[in-house]
C-alpha cells in the first residue's frame, strides 16, 4: 500500500526561530555598541577590547535562554516612572538628612514584606525600586517573602512598599489576574 505524500515541514519548523535568534544577537551587539560609546565616546567603539564585548555580548544572548517578554502595560508606565523618580528623590533626601543629623537619628531593623507579584521582571523591579525608598534596601527574597533592611523601624515602610507594589501590578500584565476574572466570570 502507497503511503500519501505530505509535505515535509521539518525543514520550516523552526526557520522563525532562527531569525528570532538572528536579531536578537544583532539587538544585543548594537545595544552593547551603544552603551560603550555613550560610556567611552565614537573613537573607543575601534578598540579591540571594546569588539570583543560587543561581538560576546551577541554570542552570550545567542548561547543563554531567552526570558519570557516584558508583559508592560504601557498606560500605566507613566504612574510606575513618577512614583520611582518622586521615590528616589525624597529618599536621597531622607538619606542625606540623616547622615548629616549630628544625633544620626536611625533606629535600623529588618522587615519582612509579603508580595504577591508575580515572578520574573515584576517581582525583580519591585525588589530594585524598593532600595531607593526612604531608608530602604532588599536584602534577601525567598519565595515571596522579601527581607529588608531598613533605617527607621518607626517609619511606615509597609505603606510604600503597597503603593510600589500596586504600581508595579498595574505596569505588568499578570497572567494569574486572567484566571482570576476568568474563574469570576464563570457561572
Amino acid at each position: 500500500m502507497a503511503r500519501a505524500s505530505v509535505p515535509s515541514h521539518s525543514g520550516r519548523r523552526f526557520a522563525g526561530r532562527g531569525r528570532s535568534r538572528a536579531r536578537r544577537a544583532l539587538a544585543t551587539a548594537a545595544a552593547a555598541a551603544l552603551l560603550w560609546w555613550v560610556l567611552a565616546g565614537s573613537a573607543a567603539l575601534l578598540e579591540p577590547l571594546a569588539l570583543l564585548a560587543i561581538i560576546l555580548a551577541a554570542v552570550a544572548s545567542l548561547l543563554l535562554p531567552a526570558g519570557r517578554p516584558l508583559p508592560l502595560r504601557p498606560g500605566a508606565l507613566p504612574g510606575l516612572l513618577g512614583f520611582f523618580l518622586r521615590s528616589s528623590f525624597l529618599g536621597g533626601l531622607d538619606v542625606a538628612r540623616r547622615a548629616l543629623d549630628p544625633r544620626l537619628p536611625i533606629q535600623p531593623d529588618f522587615l519582612t514584606y509579603r508580595t504577591e507579584l508575580a515572578h520574573g521582571p515584576p517581582l525583580t523591579l519591585f525588589m530594585a525600586v524598593v532600595s531607593l525608598l526612604p531608608g530602604t534596601l532588599s536584602v534577601r527574597l525567598e519565595g515571596r517573602l522579601l527581607t529588608l533592611h531598613v533605617l527607621d523601624r518607626n517609619a511606615d515602610t509597609r505603606a510604600a512598599l503597597i503603593a510600589l507594589e500596586q504600581r508595579i501590578r498595574a505596569a505588568f500584565h499578570d497572567p494569574r489576574d486572567r484566571r482570576a476574572s476568568d474563574d469570576g466570570a464563570a457561572p
